[in-house]
């Protein structure tokens, strides 16, 4: 069922907007590795996202009445990843040891690898605390997580949002954008394609890089 465009209302998150934010995430990626830790794991990410120390960073909400339909957070990030890790790894360690089982399920068992991978990189950088990502990507506008509600699917929603990030890129005076995909998921490259993002080149070994020229 379309849903009034008139209804719809694209609005800046806060920290007020974290437990939907959750709740959107858990519903729209229920196999990802952080949904997999529990909800208190989900809630500590965006809280990162929304309280860390990312003074460009762009997130943003569509909503209908006080119902979250889906959310995009984008721009440069001080540490989307690591910085997480740092802050929360003895609570991270303790849910992984309560929870071994999750161990074998290959997804989450490649999350984890790269999140141990991420802490070495740290603690072997000169820095005081946290990579930064303007240092491990070339400088351009990144969509860090794009979710609609999957009982708001097919909507529009994601389109609004990315419409209104891509907004967001232009006014800063980036010119190009970038993401990355599980390069399984064939819905989503072929939404972003439709939108003009197009592959990365790696040959025989793509990896779901996605980026998209601001002309």
């Amino acid at each position: 069922m379309a849903l009034d465009q008139t209804l719809k209302q694209i609005i800046l998150l806060n920290s007020g907007c974290i437990p939907a934010i959750v709740e959107v995430h858990k519903k729209a990626f229920p196999d990802s590795a952080i949904t997999r830790l529990g909800t208190e794991s989900v809630r500590r990410y965006y809280d990162w996202l929304v309280n860390g120390p990312h003074p460009e960073a762009f997130r943003v909400g569509l909503f209908v009445k006080n119902e979250l339909l889906g959310f995009c957070f984008g721009g440069r990030f001080n540490g989307a990843t690591s910085g997480f890790l740092q802050k929360n790894r003895s609570f991270l360690a303790w849910r992984v040891s309560t929870h071994p089982w999750l161990l074998f399920n290959p997804i989450f068992r490649e999350r984890i690898t790269l999140g141990f991978t991420i802490l070495h990189r740290l603690r072997r950088t000169q820095q005081a605390s946290i990579i930064t990502w303007s240092e491990l990507a070339k400088p351009s506008f990144g969509v860090l997580a794009l979710a609609t509600h999957p009982e708001r699917q097919r909507q529009g929603i994601g389109k609004q949002l990315m419409s209104a990030t891509e907004e967001r890129a232009r006014e800063k005076g980036f010119r190009q954008m970038h993401l990355t995909v599980h390069p399984d998921n064939q819905q989503a490259v072929r939404f972003y394609e439709r939108l003009g993002w197009h592959k990365t080149e790696e040959p025989g070994d793509w990896r779901g890089q996605m980026v998209k020229e601001l002309v």
